[in-house]
């Protein structure tokens, strides 16, 4: 979705060559009201940008669209600062590009996306189904939390509650289980603090051997962050931990 109509014809036109399935609108609005209408998108991307209804406003008018099902955004943008992308994490983007953003590039993008969703469609178990996994109980556990993360925020001021290195260890556990990348940026922004802290905090981590940094081979504007297996091990002890913690 951009206003750049043959910008967006030139992705989509690349997308499609990928074997991916799009549909594209001039704006916003256009993009809601074809939601609206009953088109089912896993993946939308959006340019941060735009003018009449901004990349953040179609997003907050998404979520309340999707009833808490909709699909992962990823937004492009030429001129996003810090706080664009903290607030961009905080409206539950997957990834924000910047621009010129190229099909290969948006192609990989997309495709994390879509690996990222269908792991939270299996971190819903369907009704009926066995909801008593491990697994699952921990998907759930990690869902609970950033949840109360993002209500605790809507009503006391986040730095009150900055921990940093626990929010990236969430936010890489999260990735993790999903299959998706998780860059160096979005990571700091979801850490809540400011990226040169964030940066700072993740040099922590890493001398503790809890995650390791790589240069993206196919865009090395990107770097992508993982947890190492000591760091895996150390969270998932810390659900096992947590889900076997006696009842209050």
């Amino acid at each position: 979705m951009d206003d750049d109509s043959d910008a967006v014809e030139e992705l989509v036109e690349c997308m499609v060559k990928a074997g991916l399935s799009c549909l594209s609108a001039g704006d916003g609005w256009q993009a809601l009201k074809l939601l609206a209408d009953g088109r089912r998108a896993k993946v939308v991307v959006s340019d941060l940008r735009m003018p009449e209804l901004t990349g953040l406003e179609f997003a907050e008018r998404l979520a309340r669209l999707g009833g808490g099902d909709g699909p992962e955004v990823i937004f492009v943008s030429g001129h996003a600062g810090f706080d664009d992308a903290v607030e961009a994490i905080r409206l539950g983007a997957r990834d924000l590009l910047t621009k010129p953003v190229d099909g290969p590039r948006l192609v990989k993008a997309v495709k994390s996306a879509l690996l990222a969703r269908q792991g939270r469609d299996r971190a819903t178990p369907a009704v009926g189904a066995e909801t008593g996994g491990l697994a699952t109980r921990k998907r759930a556990a990690l869902k609970q939390m950033r949840s109360l993360r993002r209500m605790r925020s809507q009503h006391f001021p986040t730095q009150l509650f900055s921990d940093p290195c626990w929010e990236m260890l969430l936010d890489l556990y999260d990735g993790h289980l999903a299959g998706a990348e998780v860059t160096v940026t979005s990571l700091g922004a979801a850490s809540g603090v400011p990226l040169t802290t964030a940066l700072r905090r993740m040099d922590q981590l890493k001398a503790h051997g809890l995650i390791e940094r790589t240069e993206d081979i196919e865009d090395k504007r990107r770097t992508i962050v993982r947890l190492t297996q000591a760091g895996l091990a150390a969270v998932e002890g810390f659900f096992d931990t947590y889900l076997q913690r006696p009842p209050t």
